[in-house]
This record gives C-alpha cells, sequence and structure tokens, in this order.
C-alpha cells in the first residue's frame, strides 16, 4: 500500500510539473554554476544547454544573442542552475529551473557517479539527472508567460534575470565561424572507463574523450584544455574554447 501510495505523489508531482512547464519554451543557462570557480568548467554550462535542447527547449547560455523574446520579457523564460551534493566518494548533481519569481518549476533527482576524476563524474551524474525530463513528457503549449500572469494577485516579487544577460547592442556577438586546427599524425582509439583515449605511435594520450547519451558525440579534454569531441562531414573534431575563441580541431582516428 504504501509503495502504490508512493507512487501515485510521483506521478501527481510530474502532472504537476508539466502543467507549469509546458508554459516555457526558453530556458537561459548561466555562463558559471554558483558550486564552481570557472564559466563553464568541466563543460557543465554547455552540456546542460545541450540537453536541454534534447528534450525540446530553446536553450541559450546567458552570454550568447538572445531571442527579443527574451530580452523584452524577462518571465518568458526559465532559468537553469545546478546543485551539487558531493560526498567523499560520489559526485551528486540536480537540475533546477526557476522562473523569473525565483520559484522552482521542475527540478531532477539527483545524478550520482563514482567516478574519481572531476571532469567525467561530473558529466556522468549530469546526465543521470537529465533522465528525469524522460517523465516529463515536456512539449511546449504556446503560451507567453509575463510578469501579471506568473505573479500572485497582492504579491509584490523581484523579478530576477541572469547578471550575466545583456541587450544586443552592448555587448559584441560572438563568433559562430570556429578557428580550424589541423593535427597531424594518424590516432589510434583504446578503451578506458566511460570512453576511449586516443593515441599516437609512441604510444601517448593526446586525448581522452567520455562517453554521451548522444551517439558520436563525447566530453573531451586535451591535456588542460575541456571541450567537445564529435563526428562531422565524414570526420572527427575536437572543439574547445581558448581566450573566449571557438577552435575546432579535426582529428584522423581509428577505433
Amino acid at each position: 500500500m504504501k509503495k502504490v501510495l508512493l507512487s501515485l505523489i510521483l506521478l501527481l508531482s510530474f502532472a504537476s510539473y508539466s502543467q507549469n512547464i509546458n508554459d516555457f519554451q526558453y530556458v537561459i543557462v548561466p555562463i558559471k554554476f554558483d558550486f564552481l570557480k570557472e564559466n563553464d568548467r568541466y563543460r557543465l554550462n554547455t552540456t546542460t544547454k545541450f540537453l536541454l535542447q534534447k528534450y525540446g527547449f530553446k536553450s541559450y547560455l546567458a552570454t550568447e544573442e538572445l531571442p527579443n523574446e527574451v530580452l523584452t520579457n524577462r518571465c518568458s523564460f526559465l532559468n537553469a542552475s545546478l546543485v551539487n551534493d558531493n560526498t567523499m566518494f560520489v559526485t551528486k548533481v540536480k537540475v533546477v529551473l526557476k522562473d523569473c519569481y525565483d520559484r522552482v518549476v521542475f527540478e531532477t533527482a539527483f545524478g550520482t557517479s563514482r567516478t574519481k576524476e572531476y571532469f567525467p563524474a561530473y558529466n556522468e551524474a549530469l546526465r543521470e539527472a537529465f533522465k528525469s525530463f524522460d517523465k516529463l513528457n515536456y512539449k511546449y503549449n504556446g503560451s507567453q508567460p509575463t510578469e501579471k500572469s506568473l505573479g500572485k494577485i497582492g504579491e509584490t516579487a523581484e523579478v530576477k534575470v541572469p547578471t550575466e544577460i545583456k541587450l544586443a547592442s552592448e555587448r559584441a556577438v560572438p563568433t559562430t565561424e570556429p578557428t580550424k586546427v589541423l593535427v597531424s599524425g594518424q590516432l589510434y582509439a583504446q578503451p578506458i572507463a566511460n570512453g576511449f583515449q586516443l593515441v599516437n605511435t609512441e604510444p601517448k594520450v593526446i586525448y581522452k574523450i567520455y562517453n554521451t547519451s548522444v551517439k558520436d558525440y563525447f566530453i573531451a579534454s586535451k591535456g588542460d584544455v575541456n571541450g567537445v569531441f564529435f563526428a562531422k562531414d565524414n570526420g572527427w573534431f575536437f572543439e574547445y574554447y581558448q581566450n573566449d575563441k571557438l577552435f575546432s580541431e579535426r582529428v584522423e582516428v581509428k577505433f
């Protein structure tokens, strides 16, 4: 009986979430999460944006060029954040989506990972947390939330907007065309936990790439540089940011 009641409570909770979350099509992801010291540390911000798009949202980093609807209506989007609750041996994160009144519209269960290295551990935990979105069956219903429609009668609330958002006229438009870099030499993929390491003929490890839920799309690192590794145009590419500039390396690799 207790199990039936628990299942019913969970089902009703997700139903309540979907009644609200379907009102929103946009989600803004900050360039830095509160519990980390660097922008896009471990590629968590860009990966969060990517995974939100996978589930049907129109998601943007707060530093990107934003749609006019977002710039002119501060309640037309949800703000994404990550909450971590790590222990000595377990990395734990969950995703929280809030409206312009700082009210939680949806939050996932905690995703966990026991991987020792932070980069793959955080990404593994994040992907597990996103599995909560499978139960939402999210579909934008065409609503256009406003401060008036979301605000409570007789209640004055401060509208919170990500501090990184600037009007298009106040900031430079980010470069979308990456600087192309050719990496010479054939590399070979060797299986490791959660992915592969790509080595040359010495053999020296050049890249480490970690599985995601998307085919031929990996979270990757090259020394101290973090980025993404994916298949495109019959080739493999490693893309990363350096000094706020996007670079793309074409990599010859045999799996």
